[in-house]
């Protein structure tokens, strides 16, 4: 049952139930509902816990497949695509900055 490997997912967090909830984008009653099962858990919520617990397994969360934190092969995977991903934005901006600094260099040399 998903809802209570979130409500699993919460205790080993550390944060109190209104920072959890809030990290997640739900009310402290929808915690509460999802504790009685009143609720189930959306996909969107789900999704929203990996990305904010990304050691967390997600055939552990979703499937009651192996244990509930990726090995440490799988959490440098994680790692490197962040990474990555952070890099080439990083990249992206620089090059955009750079065609700014272009043009400015050249409005400069125009007004000359």
């Amino acid at each position: 049952m998903v809802e209570a490997k979130i409500l699993k997912v919460f205790q080993e967090s550390k944060l109190s139930r209104m920072e959890f909830a809030q990290l997640l984008g739900i009310s402290n009653a929808v915690m509460s509902h999802l504790a009685s099962g009143r609720n189930k858990a959306s996909l969107d919520l789900v999704i929203t816990l990996l990305k904010h617990f990304p050691k967390i397994n997600p055939e552990w969360l979703i499937l009651d497949i192996g244990e509930m934190y990726k090995s440490d092969i799988d959490n440098k995977i994680v790692i490197k695509q962040v990474f990555s991903k952070h890099i080439f934005e990083l990249k992206d901006m620089n090059s955009n900055m750079l065609k700014k600094m272009d043009s400015f260099e050249k409005e400069i040399n125009d007004l000359k």
